[in-house]
This record gives C-alpha cells, structure tokens and sequence, in this order.
C-alpha cells in the first residue's frame, strides 16, 4: 500500500486512516443517495453512481435529489471509498 494513500498520520478530518488530500481529491467511492430520507425506509437507500473525490461524491448526490425533485438534505447520501474491490470506509463532504 502506498504511504500517501494509508499513512501513520491520516486525515484527523475525516477520522480516516487516508490522507486528507486523497480523500478529497483522489479517491474512488460508490455514491448511496437515501431518498425519503424522513421515512426512514432501509429500501430506500440505494447506490446511484461513482465518483472520484468527495465534492464529486456530493455533487452526484445534489444533482440526484433534484431528478427526484427532492429538497436537499446533507445526511441524505453516503460516500464509500472503495479499495481492491472492497468498501473501506464512508464519509461526507465536510463544509469549508
């Protein structure tokens, strides 16, 4: 594993064992988009598209909730970073 991917000092952040910079910048992640977030309906969580950074992540979600004509809501949609196949951790665009 390459040290600037996974490293001793991570992102305090994003409470991530990943850099700051390739959370932000460089990392793949599934976007999951919960639609009807209020009605806290499990089935309702689903997978819409990848994304390589968390503003992309987001941006993906945004553009989302409007096709669903949906008021946006910042808890509405996860970003899970994805390594060797696998889903490592998930996270949030934090505000600036």
């Amino acid at each position: 594993m390459t040290m600037w991917l996974r490293g001793t000092s991570g992102c305090p952040a994003y409470a991530s064992e990943y850099s700051c910079w390739y959370l932000e910048d460089k990392a793949t992640y599934d976007v999951f988009y919960w639609k009807n977030l209020a009605q806290d309906d499990e089935a309702d969580n689903q997978l819409i598209a990848s994304a390589v950074g968390l503003s992309q992540c987001r941006a993906k979600a945004i553009e989302h909730a409007a096709r669903l004509r949906e008021k946006w809501n910042d808890r509405a949609y996860i970003c899970m970073l994805m390594e060797h196949g696998r889903y490592m951790e998930k996270h949030r665009l934090l505000p600036t």
